[in-house]
């Protein structure tokens, strides 16, 4: 980088030994300008807009505070190191209530005010660092002429329980426009630290991972690095947010996908075991890699009935097939469709058909 300094002292020679015999080669400053007070200085700052403005405190008309002061309000990236020759602690608070970046006493030390200029134009570097980064962050590259706003963002557990309810309550409308709230809100807080929202970006990541998990998505699971750590890694905040409603509408997309493959998988697992008495539904939510309460919501709320009824139905079906093309007697008929009590399969088949197993089989027997 190159950097502009200022140079305001009421004395020629003061001047002129900074001019001459500081490295300023060596510390990347290439333009250099003079004045000799508070006056000429302000209208020198307005018109090169100097970087470091390196000025003695005590000077006539006005010191080297109230020059300070007035630059500040048009440059207000200036950084300041002030000269003083007199152990005056009013010029101490005046200099720390304008932050000032170093305060040397004279006479001049060359080499402390080359160590205060080398400090000044790190912190400078870092800044326009980081400023470079939140500008790439929130504007894309874009170039503006008006400074970054320094208003900070800062997630709330409430934003993100909110956030999580609609996730968990299949909510996909009221997800995205919670996404594109928080987005919008997030962009006037131009002064956040992009790695802290990264961090709140992986936290919501993290919302729909575990929702993932839950309901078995594992087109999304298994991609779990790339949406914490590859994703996150994004130039821009819109970049950010892109990613977050993709995996949402992936996430929602994918629910209903698997709410139809978990009622295809549930009717061939019942197909395939409805003579087994001891099934259970928790036994199959086991093998089916469930858990026990989100199969049976997935397939209530796909099929409008509970995974047992489906399973009282499915036996009857067969029960029924067996009464009317076979010559099986009725308690083997009973435990052929999974019920180990002939008396209570009587109960349930008169219930669900109407007739009894044996007046079944007499108005149906020579059905095939």
């Amino acid at each position: 980088m190159n950097f502009t300094v200022l140079i305001v002292d009421d004395e020629y020679m003061p001047r002129k030994v900074l001019c001459d015999h500081l490295p300023w080669d060596a510390l990347g400053v290439t333009r250099i300008f003079q004045a000799s007070d508070g006056g000429e200085a302000i209208d020198m700052a307005r018109q090169h807009r100097p970087d470091i403005v390196i000025t003695d405190v005590k000077m006539p008309r006005m010191n080297g505070l109230q020059m300070a002061a007035a630059i500040r309000e048009f440059c207000p990236r200036s950084q300041f190191i002030f000269l003083s020759g007199y152990s005056d602690k009013e010029y101490l608070k005046g200099a720390i209530k304008l932050k000032a970046a170093s305060y040397v006493e004279k006479p001049i030390d060359l080499d402390e005010i080359t160590k205060a200029l080398k400090d000044v134009i790190a912190d400078i570097e870092n800044t326009d660092s980081r400023e470079a980064s939140r500008r790439l962050f929130f504007h894309g590259g874009q170039e503006h002429d008006t400074p970054l706003g320094s208003g900070v963002f800062q997630g709330s557990p409430a934003q993100l329980d909110l956030l999580s309810e609609s996730i968990r309550d299949r909510k996909e409308a009221e997800t995205e426009n919670t996404l594109r709230k928080m987005y919008r809100e997030i962009r006037r807080f131009e002064g956040t630290d992009p790695a802290y929202l990264r961090h709140f970006y992986r936290q919501i990541v993290q919302l729909f991972l575990n929702a993932s998990e839950t309901c078995n998505i594992t087109a999304i699971t298994r991609n779990a690095d790339y949406y914490l750590y590859t994703a996150a890694g994004q130039e821009t905040l819109a970049q950010l947010w892109d990613t977050l409603l993709e995996l949402s509408r992936k996430y929602f997309s994918l629910l209903v996908s698997e709410d139809m493959d978990i009622v295809s998988r549930v009717e061939r697992y019942l197909e395939q075991n409805y003579k087994d008495s001891g099934l259970t539904v928790q036994d199959m939510a086991l093998d089916l890699g469930f858990t026990y309460t989100y199969l049976c919501a997935a397939y209530k709320k796909s099929c409008d009935k509970t995974i047992n009824q489906r399973l009282t139905q499915l036996r009857i079906m067969h029960a029924r097939e067996l009464l009317s093309g076979s010559q099986k007697k009725l308690y083997e008929v009973a435990r052929a469709v999974g019920y180990a009590d002939g008396k209570y399969f009587t109960r349930l088949f008169t219930r669900e058909v109407g007739l009894s197993p044996k007046e079944y089989r007499e108005r149906h027997r020579h059905e095939t």
